[in-house]
């Protein structure tokens, strides 16, 4: 093989050279024609030369990394909305030296040469940005790339930056409509959808990505404005299995303690608005106002069902001469499994009781930022500037878990599943109860979990963090230009700002009013969660929030934790 392709090559490299040669002979050619002709007529008069697209772009980022005076990367958009990418976090992956973390498969946050993601800061046109993060780690996939026109990554320190970062700078920047120079409207649409369908009953499948811009330029281009929108709603799904771990049973197999299999049905919605007005009306006075808002929104559904199996265990008296009724047998298995490399894969448990799973991860968050920046020439050696801004995001989210079953602790049907580890690492099953009958399955702590904080067992937990970060600041800065000096000039200033980040969680147990069990409400129920992949038909689902927020759920008296920062 190695050698019919060096062959290749050297046929490859042989014609490539010959039509070099040959595009070198006519290229001659041509030269000696247009020279004969050119000394008997007037030398053609050349246009301007504009190079635009790709080519633009690469252009510009490397006149942009020449003229800094830091090391920096710099990311510079083909044309307005030309960044292909769903999130800045996805483009800046491209850099050298910069990675990415991803969640739920989506890029996040950025590492810079290695440095973790809180190591390094973001701005927005040169002015400090707030985070929506629990520290200063800044959450990029916020940023749609279609609004942003170029991005320069700081690699090392600048006097000039408000609010540097040990790693590293990140200062993404909108267009400015007079640089931009001319007219354009640029629209795109794309739409996806995932083949494996939607999971979950109240979720989707499908999602499109949208965005319109509008630059332009008035008053014989000393007026600019550009604006901005761009949409995303992003849905992605998968079927997970969680194992418990794996003792080791009593004749020296391993075997598996206990599983939480469940599917995801998550979908992120995005709307991002960007607009900048600016104005020069002569060479000495350039004022600009821009503004930026991005409402961000991320909803995750997980079902399943819960077995505890090796690592069940008992609940209840269940000493000798005691009644059943006051006793929950623990999980037991049958003689006659089968066992492969010393792990059991197949065979019966008796005696189990399933949790069936309704949870739920929401965030929504915003981003407003607003800045006005002038700068004035006061004479040919002084340069005055003056750059006011606001930025403030709100974070809540809601971490939600609910638990059902057939009864409280000792109490409901037990269940007898066959098992079988597949190739893939999955368990599937085989039951005998029917965990999609809202009769037989109802909101109740089938384990008896959280018993010591709520009588009888939680039915669930909820976490609410919240995050509010707000900054003010005003910079004023001079440049000097200086003569017969061998320094070109010197820049000094004056910045002011103010920052205030709160952060508040309110962890609870849920539990039932009065105790006891609760049968979900018609109201609620959702179509069955189907789990065919882990042999289970079908699970009991309902609107897990829509049940806590109708206040048929307690969440007062189950307060666990309350942080302030």
């Amino acid at each position: 093989m190695s050698q019919r392709l060096n062959r290749r090559v050297r046929l490859l490299s042989g014609a490539a050279f010959g039509a070099a040669a040959l595009v070198a002979v006519s290229s001659a050619q041509a030269q000696t024609a247009a020279a004969t002709t050119q000394a008997d007529e007037q030398p053609a008069e050349v246009g301007e030369i504009v190079v635009t697209g790709i080519r633009r772009s690469i252009e510009a980022s490397i006149s942009a990394k020449a003229n800094n005076t830091s090391i920096v990367e710099v990311i510079s958009a083909e044309d307005i909305g030309k960044l292909p990418d769903v999130s800045i976090a996805e483009s800046l992956a491209r850099l050298p030296g910069v990675t990415m973390q991803r969640l739920d498969g989506r890029s996040q946050q950025i590492s810079i040469r290695g440095l973790g993601p809180d190591f390094t800061t973001a701005l927005l046109n040169g002015r400090e940005l707030v985070t929506t993060g629990d520290n200063r780690g800044v959450e990029f996939d916020q940023f749609p790339s279609e609004l942003l026109g170029s991005v320069v990554v700081y690699k090392t320190p600048d006097a000039a930056l408000i609010g540097q970062g040990l790693a590293g700078t990140v200062d993404l920047r909108t267009v400015r409509p007079l640089a931009y120079g001319r007219q354009a409207i640029a629209v795109n649409y794309r739409h996806e959808w995932n083949d494996i369908g939607a999971l979950n009953s109240g979720t989707t499948d499908s999602g499109d990505r949208y965005t319109l811009s509008y630059i332009d330029q008035f008053m014989d281009g000393t007026l600019g404005v550009a604006l901005g929108y761009a949409h995303m709603s992003s849905p992605y799904q998968s079927e997970r299995f969680n194992a418990w771990g794996y003792p080791t049973y009593s004749d020296g197999n391993l075997l598996t303690g206990g599983v939480k299999p469940y599917v995801m049905s998550s979908e992120l919605e995005r709307d991002g608005y960007m607009g900048v007005l600016e104005w020069r009306p002569n060479d000495r006075i350039h004022s600009t106002i821009d503004a930026f808002y991005s409402e961000f929104k991320n909803t995750q559904v997980l079902r399943g069902i819960e077995f505890p199996l090796a690592w069940g265990g008992s609940s209840g008296d269940c000493t000798v001469n005691v009644p059943s009724s006051f006793c929950r047998p623990a999980p037991s298995l049958r003689a006659g499994y089968t066992v492969e490399d010393g792990m059991i894969v197949a065979g019966t448990w008796d005696n189990i009781k399933g949790v069936v799973r309704n949870d739920l991860n929401k965030r929504d968050s915003n981003i407003t930022a607003l800045g006005w920046n002038t700068e004035f020439v006061a004479n040919d050696d002084w340069t005055l500037a003056l750059d006011v801004n606001y930025s403030k995001v709100e974070r809540n989210d809601i971490i939600l878990e609910t638990n059902a079953g057939t009864g409280r602790n000792i109490n409901g049907a037990l269940d007898t599943l066959g098992f079988e580890l597949t190739d893939d690492g999955v368990t599937r099953f085989t039951s005998q109860l029917d965990y999609a009958d809202a009769s037989l399955i109802r909101i109740t702590s089938a384990q008896g979990w959280g018993s010591d904080v709520i009588a009888g067992g939680q039915v669930g937990y909820m976490n609410t963090p919240s995050i509010e970060d707000e900054i003010k600041a005003v910079r004023l800065t001079a440049n000097r230009t200086l003569h017969q000096s061998p320094f070109k000039s010197i820049d000094f200033g004056f910045n002011y700002s103010e920052r205030n980040k709160t952060f508040v969680n309110d962890q609870y147990y849920i539990g039932v009013p009065g105790g006891g069990d609760l049968f979900v409400p018609s109201e609620y129920l959702l179509a069955p969660t189907d789990l065919g992949y882990l042999g289970i038909s079908q699970v009991l689902s309902y609107d897990a929030l829509g049940v806590v927020n109708s206040g048929l759920l307690d969440l007062g008296s189950g307060l666990i934790a309350r942080i302030a920062l």
